[in-house]
């Protein structure tokens, strides 16, 4: 098991999970797991016999920013020091990290698009945006990077989330050994992954979340004109899938898919 405690922590939560999403990570034109993979994997050999000095290191961010693509959401900053770190090299990280392989302790960040000032002080809004029992179910429910860092910077889906599991019990009362059982881990699991596997997800929204206060790419609502409605009681989950519904019937069917979910959920956790 992997975090019980009150001070929960969303960037690098063990050897496997961790994320990246407010460095840019998915903000490339495509943020597939494989995709990603080789790129971070790449990265990081390159950067274990790169020479620590400055010419060298801006070099390599330049070199890498000329490989990227244009950017989805362009003012969305990615980060070209993202790599794969770790003893296995199987989870996302800072290069630049004075504890990083082959740095010594020294804090090369500086030499970032944003400064080692700000990735010291910068801290994740959603870790203060939702409820603690949220953070458990994260940190040990999904297990891998990529979906992790696709779901921890979705504070609004989440806490839409927490909300529709208030409406429906008394007591949040987690016990993460029955949580963790086979069915109930499969339904939170079902749920967590919804931004990945979300069948009415609107294919040319970007996968990059951008939650920072400036709201610079705000999600659009849901146009329910094809459905026979103005809205929805799911309407704050299906717009931050980016969901889009072409007929009465799919409205419906996700409409009832919710319901069940929520409900088999809230038996999990609830008192």
């Amino acid at each position: 098991m992997r975090q019980k405690t009150e001070n929960i922590y969303l960037c690098q939560v063990n050897e496997t999970l961790s994320c990246g999403a407010c460095c840019g990570l998915y903000n490339l034109p495509d943020p597939s797991f494989h995709v990603l993979t080789r790129i971070l994997a790449r990265r990081a050999a390159l950067f274990a016999d790169l020479p620590r000095d400055m010419e060298s290191i801006l070099e390599f961010g330049e070199k890498e920013k000329g490989l990227m693509g244009r950017l989805p959401m362009a003012e969305f900053h990615h980060c070209p020091y993202l790599g794969l770190i770790g003893p296995e090299k199987n989870r996302v990280g800072c290069l630049l990290h004075p504890l990083g392989d082959g740095n010594r302790g020294v804090d090369y960040r500086g030499l970032s698009h944003y400064g080692s000032m700000t990735c010291q002080m910068y801290f994740c809004p959603t870790h203060g945006r939702i409820p603690s029992y949220l953070k458990i179910l994260l940190c040990n429910i999904i297990e891998d990077w990529h979906v992790f860092g696709l779901i921890v910077p979705e504070t609004d889906l989440l806490a839409a989330i927490d909300k529709q599991i208030r409406a429906r019990v008394s007591i949040i009362n987690i016990n993460i050994e029955k949580t963790l059982e086979r069915k109930n881990r499969r339904l939170w699991q079902n749920m967590l992954t919804l931004k990945c596997d979300w069948p009415y997800r609107e294919a040319d929204r970007p996968w990059a979340n951008y939650f920072f206060n400036d709201v610079l790419y705000a999600k659009p609502s849901v146009d329910y004109g094809k459905t026979g409605q103005t809205s929805s009681r799911y309407d704050k989950l299906f717009r931050e899938l980016h969901s889009v519904f072409n007929s009465p019937a799919a409205l419906t069917r996700a409409e009832t898919f919710m319901d069940r979910l929520f409900d088999d959920l809230a038996g999990t956790i609830g008192v």
